[in-house]
């Protein structure tokens, strides 16, 4: 009798969750693949700057994942009628000083695999590079936390988060984690502090995620769990804020705590079915099958759709989800003494993992450690996705760039084009 009770118990939660779950955000679970590509990348190297044009197209080789199939009755994104070939474009190199073609600084300075230009919504430039291909899937790494930041912002907006109450308020397992009891959802979500933690414990996050080890471990909730994990200070984060942290985890779980659906699941209702993605999405999990905070897979154009859902948002503000005061945070101008980021214009300053940029008004962007990056201009209704592998990570040069880059087609899309 009690064996029935139980089948009937887990038949009726099957179907409870199913029947939650939106049309067409149904993701399947994935194990991981044989840990290897070739003879030289294996897990313990696969993060490594110089394998990840490789392996950042097949992340699941390496770790379980969930992945969702395209939309069913998905349209492609339309060329623009007068396309724009951006590699002829001319321009001043920010590291010589000399004239170049645009082309030159994607390929040479900026170590650019893909880049896609929108314009009102339409593919105004479009190219490829090094292996990577329109219809692959790519790990997004570090560019997934502020697209964290908003899915809490649209959680704010719903009701299922409150700004001001501790995340512990959300989380009943971490109620004794007394380290955590003033850090409240807002400023968790800012993300311009995180905790103080040591090089031995970052490597200890990475591993209990399932990034670095072959080892079984028993999950990424359970090594933020651990009696006074959270016991350290508040320190400021980086500008940008480049480095990843258990904190974004903290807040992987907050969302998928509070919404009561995983979070894959979560991104794809709020996010991914409004931007309607042509192409298979992936989310990485630990072990237990816990999307992780930096696991988020997507193609060059599906990145891009992002962009434009959140352009469209300051537009039709009636038909988004997305609230308008946190597009108009994001695009606010800054005040006077606003801290000055080497490579951006002044007045460049981090908000909920955006970069808000300086100079010209209405221009935010994503700017992940090596050059991946999502840039909105507001006032030209311009999207620009760049997939990259920079070999260091966040440098002025980088940044100065990605500026330099943003500029050139800026202007390039304010001027008449012949047809």
């Amino acid at each position: 009798m009690k064996r029935r009770l139980t089948l009937l118990s887990l038949v009726l939660a099957t179907t409870i969750s199913t029947a939650r779950a939106v049309p067409g955000c149904e993701f399947d679970a994935v194990a991981a693949g044989s840990g290897r590509i070739g003879q030289w990348i294996d897990k313990d190297n696969w993060l490594a700057v110089e394998n990840q044009r490789v392996s950042l197209q097949a992340a699941d080789v390496f770790m379980p994942a969930r992945r969702l199939r395209p939309a069913a009755g998905g349209e492609a994104l339309r060329a623009a009628p007068r396309p724009l070939e951006i590699d002829r474009l001319e321009t001043t190199d920010p590291l010589d000083g000399r004239k170049r073609d645009l082309g030159f600084l994607l390929d040479s300075r900026l170590n650019v695999d893909g880049v896609l230009v929108l314009h009102n919504g339409r593919i105004l430039s479009e190219r490829y590079r090094n292996g990577l291909r329109a219809s692959e899937p790519r790990l997004l790494l570090r560019a997934t936390r502020p697209l964290l930041a908003l899915l809490g912002a649209m959680s704010i907006a719903q009701g299922k988060l409150t700004g001001d109450k501790s995340v512990t308020r959300f989380i009943p397992a971490l109620n004794n984690q007394s380290g955590l009891r003033k850090l409240s959802v807002q400023r968790l979500l800012q993300g311009q502090e995180r905790h103080a933690w040591s090089p031995e414990e970052l490597a200890q996050w990475r591993q209990a995620g399932g990034w670095t080890s072959s080892q079984p471990t028993t999950g990424i909730r359970s090594w933020l769990s651990q009696p006074g994990r959270w016991d350290k200070p508040l320190v400021e984060q980086e500008v940008p804020p480049f480095p990843g942290s258990p904190d974004d985890d903290l807040l992987a779980w907050l969302l998928a705590e509070s919404n009561t659906v995983p979070l894959a699941r979560l991104f794809c209702e709020q996010l991914l079915i409004r931007s309607r993605h042509e192409q298979p999405v992936f989310w990485l999990t630990d072990e237990q099958g816990i999307e992780l905070a930096e696991g988020l897979g997507m193609s060059l154009r599906d990145f891009g759709r992002l962009g434009q859902l959140l352009l469209d948002a300051r537009v039709s503000r009636s038909r988004s989800r997305i609230p308008a005061w946190f597009v108009e945070t994001l695009t606010a101008s800054s005040g006077i003494r606003s801290p000055e980021v080497p490579g951006l214009p002044k007045g460049s300053e981090q908000r909920y993992g955006f970069m808000h940029l300086g100079g010209k008004p209405n221009r935010v962007a994503i700017i992940a450690p090596h050059g991946t990056s999502l840039y909105v201009d507001f006032d030209r209704r311009l999207v620009i996705a760049v997939y990259a592998t920079y070999p260091r990570t966040g440098t002025p040069a980088l940044l100065a760039t990605l500026e330099q880059f943003w500029k050139v087609v800026d202007q390039a899309v304010s001027q008449p084009r012949q047809r």
